[in-house]
């Protein structure tokens, strides 16, 4: 029997995706727990998540639009309570099972602190020690722990660590929320499903849990109860039986933030630990979204003011959101200060933006996450604004409003704001500060903080306020006094380096940079309405005449439907831009109708060298280059792989990308040759053929460094042009007309090529005579 099992689980491994599914559920249904389970699980888990020997199943690459029914398989497999944790649940009947994960295998900050310590008490007991060096080695986990570790060590694997965005939803992407929605639910009275009633396998928390990374002294901060949500004194027994209904919440939680969060700071201290340790993972655009949605998900999970200690996760619910975003600082700093500058920046703003409003996401889970148009609307419609009760996360997390704001902003002095996507982050980031409450807390939050001296010595403008402003640190009958040691302490705390100094947001050092942020976006305003004006004017132009209105008739006006989005795009900057001035006049505290009006930027256009606008590593003279003149961004690759557009087949353009290719291998040297020709043949071959040209590929190494390799294509033969739908439809009428004469298919093909051949050659000749 058992060398049955043996064979049938290796002979599935070699089946084809669903196949293999099929045939490994079978297996995991039909045979008990035994030995051959135990000792088969690891192997699953590795083919699983791939290996040194294999790709995996391809977890981050299959989306529900390219292969729905692969994707419905590895769903429906992978599931909260599908076969796989059927599988790990079954192994869980032997308590003292457990799978050594090696520490390397681990992101570095993670090692560190499991080597150094103290580490988080979730870690006490899985410990591998090893009995010579007394060194840690592994981690000793369940079969369950021992799955979602490699599930979150997969999204950070850099032989998966793509930045493609078509995989965003991915099988990864939905088991992702799948998981935090079933082990971590929202609604306390929800249990996790499947009840194990008679697992023994983890230690009960007989101590106060603690935070590893902010042993904070506040009123929330302070040690909170144990796991159990009863009180120390508690029985042996009654803690075993607590803690059962929460460990698997605690796993994915902790493994989760750990993990997905980790960022890798390369120092003097830990240069030899880095040296044997893997390469530097960095953080792809799918890595960003989940980030997102965890924090999201972690918002909506703690009670909010939960009292009732009956509840077993309620102590959880709160270690969650305090240590998932004390992590996700670090997290959303290596990524602002490391982030290519386009773009691609809006997702880890927006990863921010969420960080910092947790009122956005009350009684909200992320089962729309996995559908992103919809969840954008929810977001735009959600109607949960800041109130009173928020004044203690915002003390809390004060660092990551403020200190993350001086790095942002920045980037938008380096970036074209006449481009839409940036003039839509820079709205966005307006209007989240300008938000009502947000500010004036911040702001008296850092005047009390200044003002009660020590490390924090350097002093605010009263100017730079509304005179009406009132400095009792009050707000909206809110006393803030009580707030200000706990948001100094978040500052020396969350930035530990020796050589930190807090700047402050809202000082006379900071006024003279944002009344140059004020004038670019004002001056961006007046490009940006120069640019909607000519570029109305060339449709305007280009949609005039009859040929204009023939064309459009008979669908082959290419790019009437491009040049449709880039106008409405177009419209919506100077308007992005205009609201933009008003939110950081109201986030600063200025008088608009007392700013610089586009006239005088005109005539100064120097660059005031405060320090906040120093405290970044770009160089200047890139600031002038892009304040001098706008970009203009044109395909620069391959024009026979640009995307597909809507008045293409995608079947045929493919099928003739292919049919080109492949004559081209063989034949491309004689199109070369004919293309140089100065004769008569030399003048068809260049009607026929594509010119030479210079293409340039951005390509990026391990560390996500991009560099432009050029290329030149010589000449060649493209069959792209017949692949559009108007060419197919001519031709289809075209073919009916002969059959309604009785005529053959071959001849109505003999008469389309040599049409074509007569009209390659007149041109050839009104050419070669110096005619055309």
């Amino acid at each position: 029997m058992a060398h049955d099992i043996l064979s049938q689980f290796y002979t599935s491994l070699n089946l084809p995706l669903q196949e293999k599914l099929i045939e490994l559920t079978r297996i995991i249904d039909h045979t008990g727990p035994n030995k051959d389970l135990q000792a088969l699980f690891p192997q699953l888990i590795s083919n699983v998540f791939s290996s040194p020997f294999s790709s995996g199943w391809g977890l981050r690459t299959i989306t529900c639009d390219v292969n729905k029914y692969e994707y419905e398989a590895l769903i429906s497999f992978l599931e909260p309570q599908g076969p796989m944790f059927r599988l790990c649940y079954k192994l869980l009947s032997d308590p003292s099972l457990r799978y050594n994960l090696p520490l390397n295998v681990l992101p570095l900050d993670l090692q560190m602190t499991l080597e150094r310590g103290p580490c988080p008490q979730f870690y006490a007991d899985i410990l591998s020690i090893d009995s010579q060096t007394m060194n840690v080695v592994a981690l000793a986990l369940n079969p369950f722990d021992y799955y979602i570790f490699h599930f979150a060590l997969h999204l950070i694997s850099n032989s998966q660590n793509k930045s493609s965005w078509e995989s965003w939803n991915s099988v990864y992407f939905a088991l992702a929320c799948d998981y935090l929605m079933h082990f971590l639910p929202t609604d306390p009275n929800i249990p996790v499903l499947p009840h194990i009633p008679n697992y023994t396998g983890k230690v009960p928390i007989a101590a106060p849990l603690q935070t590893a990374n902010r042993p904070l002294h506040s009123p929330s901060l302070l040690l909170l109860p144990d796991l159990t949500g009863s009180s120390i004194n508690n029985q042996h027994t009654s803690q075993a039986q607590s803690r059962n209904e929460i460990w698997r919440s605690e796993t994915v939680m902790q493994a989760f933030i750990d993990i997905w969060m980790s960022v890798e700071q390369i120092g003097t201290s830990n240069i030899e630990m880095y040296k044997r340790s893997c390469p530097v993972n960095v953080s792809s655009p799918e890595r960003v979204r989940t980030v997102r949605v965890l924090v999201k998900h972690l918002h909506s999970f703690p009670v909010k003011d939960i009292t009732d200690s009956t509840f077993r996760s309620s102590s959880l619910r709160k270690y969650a959101r305090q240590k998932m975003c004390a992590r996700a600082y670090y997290y959303l700093k290596h990524l602002v200060t490391t982030w290519p500058l386009d773009a691609s920046f809006r997702l880890v703003m927006e990863l921010w933006l969420s960080l910092i409003q947790p009122w956005r996401y009350v009684n909200r889970g992320i089962s729309l996450s996995r559908f992103p148009g919809i969840e954008n609307n929810i977001e735009e419609n959600n109607t949960n604004n800041l109130d009173a009760s928020y004044t203690q996360f915002i003390a809390e997390n004060f660092p990551s409003y403020t200190c993350i704001f001086q790095l942002v902003i920045p980037r938008f002095m380096r970036l074209d704001i006449t481009a839409y996507k940036n003039a839509a982050m820079l709205f966005r980031l307006g209007k989240v500060f300008s938000q009502q409450h947000l500010v004036p807390i911040l702001r008296n939050l850092e005047q009390a903080i200044i003002d009660s001296g020590n490390t924090l010595s350097q002093s605010l403008d009263s100017s730079f306020y509304p005179s009406s402003h009132d400095h009792s640190y009050t707000y909206n009958g809110v006393a803030l006094h009580k707030w200000v040691a706990i948001a100094k302490q978040a500052i020396s705390e969350l930035n530990l380096s020796a050589n930190f100094e807090y700047e402050p947001v809202w000082s006379d050092n900071t006024r003279p940079f944002i009344m140059e942020l004020i004038k670019r976006i004002i001056s961006s305003k007046v490009l940006a309405e120069k640019n909607l004006e000519e570029l109305n004017k060339k449709l305007n132009t280009h949609n005039e005449g009859t040929w204009a209105s023939i064309k459009l008739w008979l669908m082959i006006n290419n790019q009437n439907e491009d040049d449709r989005i880039l106008f409405e795009e177009c419209k919506k900057v100077p308007i992005y831009l205009k609201a933009s001035v008003h939110y950081f006049s109201v986030v600063f505290g200025l008088n608009e109708n007392t700013l610089i009006t586009p006239e005088q930027i005109l005539e100064d256009n120097s660059l005031d060298h405060s320090s906040f606008v120093n405290s970044t590593s770009f160089p200047l003279s890139i600031t002038n280059k892009l304040r001098s003149k706008s970009t203009k961004i044109s395909y620069m690759g391959d024009p026979d792989l640009m995307p597909i557009t809507s008045y293409e087949s995608t079947i045929i353009i493919r099928m003739l990308y292919q049919i080109a290719l492949r004559l081209n291998e063989v034949y491309g040297d004689k199109f070369s040759v004919l293309w140089n020709r100065q004769d008569f043949w030399g003048y068809v071959a260049r009607e026929i053929l594509q010119a030479p040209c210079e293409i340039q590929t951005y390509m990026k190494d391990i560390t996500n460094h991009q560099t432009i390799e050029r290329r030149e294509l010589p000449a060649r033969l493209s069959l792209r042009r017949f692949g559009s739908h108007a060419f197919v439809l001519w031709v289809i009428i075209g073919y009916i007309v002969f059959k309604l004469f009785s005529l053959s298919g071959f001849f109505y093909i003999f008469v389309l090529f040599s049409f074509w051949m007569f009209q390659v050659l007149i041109k050839a000749s009104l050419k070669k005579i110096k005619l055309l």
